[in-house]
């Protein structure tokens, strides 16, 4: 069923889609499918909190090097590509899905910020300006992920993550010295806070 309805969020596009279009592609009525998602929103809620789940289970692996995290990201949006393309690139099109939309880019955000992480006794004003940089990097990382979920920008696996890698490296340094903070130890993981439960 969900796996139905990614197909049709792909081909009509998250907004437009109904629940009759994913009944018609799953040959079946339409009240069965409110028996198992009672709305629309509940079938979208279904298919996108495992992303975000997924997302911070994997930022609080051990952290693997520059460019690691993306690797990790571009592997698992391409398990189910065009789930993950419609909440990069559609969900902020409307009420139902700007709720995920919104959830995800804190979530990546989340996970730059260990790279501009402020000393414990910074003041609020600097703890802000670490938090508005990690998310000025966001559409990087966007634009990066989706590119290597479909393939699009040229590179080889082993070239967008080596490239993307050296950014990272670059803008943390940038960063930190545009915003005076010392030097400080690489991250061990991408989490900013623990993973929910399931």
């Amino acid at each position: 069923m969900l796996d139905a309805a990614v197909m049709v969020f792909a081909e009509k596009g998250l907004h437009a889609a109904t629940m009759q279009d994913i009944a018609d592609r799953v040959c079946m009525a339409k009240i069965l499918i409110y028996r198992l998602y009672p709305s629309r929103q509940a079938l979208i809620d279904a298919l996108f909190s495992e992303i975000l789940l997924e997302i911070e289970a994997t930022a609080a692996l051990p952290w693997g090097g520059y460019g690691s995290g993306m690797a990790a990201l571009i592997e698992m949006g391409r398990a189910h590509p065009d789930l993950f393309v419609l909440l990069l690139r559609e969900a902020r099109g409307g009420p139902e899905t700007l709720p995920w939309a919104t959830a995800c880019d804190a979530l990546l955000a989340g996970l730059t910020e260990p790279f501009v992480a402020p000393p414990p006794e910074a003041s609020e004003d600097l703890k802000a300006a670490c938090a508005h940089a990690a998310r000025t990097f966001l559409p990087f990382i966007t634009q990066a992920w989706v590119a290597g979920i479909e393939r699009s920008d040229g590179m080889t696996d082993a070239a967008r993550i080596k490239w993307f890698g050296q950014m990272v490296r670059a803008w943390r340094a940038a960063t930190r010295d545009a915003l005076g903070l010392p030097d400080a130890p690489e991250p061990a993981t991408l989490a900013s806070q623990p993973p929910r439960a399931s």
